[in-house]
């Protein structure tokens, strides 16, 4: 077991993200594994948690990048069905927040 000694890079679309779901009546914790944000709202019941996986877009098509040397967490992603979003939009509609 390592520790960690520098700050974990976060993406850059993580703040927009978190500031909207925080208008819209989410509580969010920022984490390091297995995944980006735990989010949680007083409506989804005392136990309802869910994950979301943040991407920063890249290119022309601003589809999220995935790394190889992230296999934990894609199997986490892929097991939970927990969604990866690039945008605050994305992230609201991934919630049941915005139709």
């Amino acid at each position: 077991m390592s520790l960690a000694r520098f700050a974990k890079k976060r993406d850059a679309s993580e703040g927009p993200i978190i500031d909207a779901l925080e208008i819209a009546g989410f509580h969010v914790w920022q984490l390091d594994r297995p995944c980006d944000l735990l989010v949680w709202r007083p409506d989804m019941g005392a136990g309802h948690f869910r994950s979301l996986e943040v991407k920063t877009p890249y290119g022309k098509s601003a589809k999220a990048r995935k790394r190889n040397d992230q296999e934990e967490q894609t199997a986490f992603v892929e097991t939970t069905g927990t969604p990866v979003v690039t945008t605050p939009m994305e992230a609201l509609r991934a919630l049941g927040a915005v139709a």
